[in-house]
């Protein structure tokens, strides 16, 4: 696992640079395939993890640890146990950079959330 490393995953509640970020390699999954693990800390709103196979995740998901089970996060008065990326409602045909930032944004419109974030188009 690799410790404090750099990696797209930002908080989804306060767009912030989350600490404590580790990046654990799974392994292939089929085709060679690279499936990682990329976490991190907020402050403010605890830990979230993403699954990585190769392409941006599809999903950011709040979770009790590094590499623990889902919480229950409150938005707008709702439960939300996973937050959708940009890259979710792409084709997932599409050739891309599996880091790009762009892609690993929150997309609210999907959720049917107002993102938390002042001046967030996302």
């Amino acid at each position: 696992m690799q410790s404090g490393t750099r990696t797209p995953l930002r908080c989804p509640l306060c767009d912030g640079e989350l600490t404590s970020t580790r990046i654990k390699q799974i392994g292939d999954v089929t085709a060679n395939l690279r499936w990682e693990i990329h976490a991190g800390e907020c402050p403010e709103h605890g830990w979230f993890q993403a699954e990585v196979i190769s392409k941006p995740p599809r999903e950011v998901f709040p979770v009790h640890r590094l590499g623990g089970a889902t919480r229950r996060v409150q938005v707008e008065g709702r439960d939300v146990f996973a937050f959708p990326t940009v890259w979710n409602s792409m084709d997932a045909r599409t050739i891309v950079d599996p880091l790009d930032p762009e892609l690993w944004k929150i997309d609210w419109e999907r959720l049917r959330l107002r993102s938390p974030v002042a001046g967030s188009t996302t």
